[in-house]
């Protein structure tokens, strides 16, 4: 949970909202928002705050996670009892809550900044957006994705019953993995078959 690739991998995605351009560098909010003129300057102070802020949200979990697990330990000595599995799962809101505020708060921080400058153009269309959206989805990607979703239900079914009690939350979890990833497939094909019809 907490490896480098991972963090690497959202600022690469906070990152790429920054586009070139030939006239330069221009900011759109989830890459489909209303297109903001910036300098170099601003971009990689944008980047490197983000980068600070969420850096230290992601390792702020570590000391709340042990507190959560000595805290369950000193008031649930029993850790098979249904108060011990509601508060692991209270105790995991109560972590990831905070995490995803200072998340969100980071991620919108370049926006919040830009709002009272006049934009150079307007947001995406659904359409353009449901385009640009499916162009960065390779179908490789779908693939990997269903297949982690099987996997974790075989390697899940090796330790618990999958099909009943709480063993059945990773059933739903790579269930919907899978689901997902061959509903994006279609989609994908469709868009891109009936788009490719358009443009003939």
């Amino acid at each position: 949970m907490f490896r480098n690739s991972d963090l690497d991998r959202i600022r690469e995605t906070f990152a790429d909202q920054f586009a070139n351009d030939p006239n330069g560098i221009v900011y759109r909010k989830g890459q489909k928002g209303a297109p903001f003129r910036i300098s170099e300057r601003e971009r990689d102070e944008f980047i490197s705050t983000f980068d600070r802020r969420i850096r230290f949200a992601w390792w702020s979990i570590i000391p709340a996670t042990v507190a959560m697990i000595l805290l369950m330990v000193w008031l649930i000595p029993d850790s098979h009892s249904v108060a011990a599995d509601i508060a692991v799962w209270a105790g995991i809101g109560a972590i990831l809550l905070p995490f995803m505020s200072v998340f969100r708060w980071a991620w919108n921080a370049p926006s919040h900044e830009l709002q009272r400058r006049a934009p150079e153009g307007v947001a995406f269309s659904k359409a353009e957006a449901r385009a640009f959206a499916f162009s960065k989805i390779a179908y490789s990607q779908l693939a990997i994705a269903a297949i982690i979703g099987a996997g974790l239900i075989w390697r899940k079914s090796e330790e618990t019953d999958v099909f009943h009690g709480w063993g059945m939350v990773w059933l739903i979890c790579g269930g919907a993995l899978i689901g997902l990833s061959g509903i994006q497939a279609i989609r994908k094909f469709r868009f891109n078959r009936s788009h490719s019809g358009d443009q003939a």
